[in-house]
């Protein structure tokens, strides 16, 4: 009985450290982006806030207005890092920003515009573009 509470012990334990990590490693600049895109296309505010740097946080009800009233989605979104400028990590993207507005749907390629991110407070914040 007691090898088996050890045992128990032992695996819970080895469980909590893989799923901890599991959590570090989804704070990184590319998914910092990847949650900031989703957040303008859901067109939320608080979120696209938290997501963005302090320089940065009085666009981010600029930013969710963009597209409130256009029912955008993300089409075959993939990013990645591409190297650092000035202290701030680059993140391109390719894909595009669906929108869709009076029954025309019209793509907004993320070709092109890369992304400066920096970590702020332990997180990695979205701080516009290159």
């Amino acid at each position: 009985m007691q090898r088996l509470r050890v045992l128990v012990l032992i695996g819970a334990s080895a469980c909590f450290l893989v799923l901890s990590g599991c959590g570090q490693q989804q704070d990184s600049p590319t998914t910092a982006v990847q949650s900031y895109l989703n957040a303008r296309v859901a067109a939320d505010e608080s979120k696209i806030a938290a997501l963005t740097c302090k320089d940065q946080e009085g666009l981010a009800e600029a930013e969710a207005a963009s597209f409130k009233s256009l029912d955008a989605k993300l089409d075959n979104v993939a990013c990645t890092q591409t190297g650092t400028d000035s202290g701030f990590t680059i993140v391109a993207c390719t894909g595009n920003i669906m929108t869709t507005y009076n029954g025309e749907t019209t793509p907004r390629p993320l070709a092109g515009k890369n992304f400066k991110t920096i970590q702020e407070d332990g997180q990695w914040k979205v701080c516009g573009y290159q």
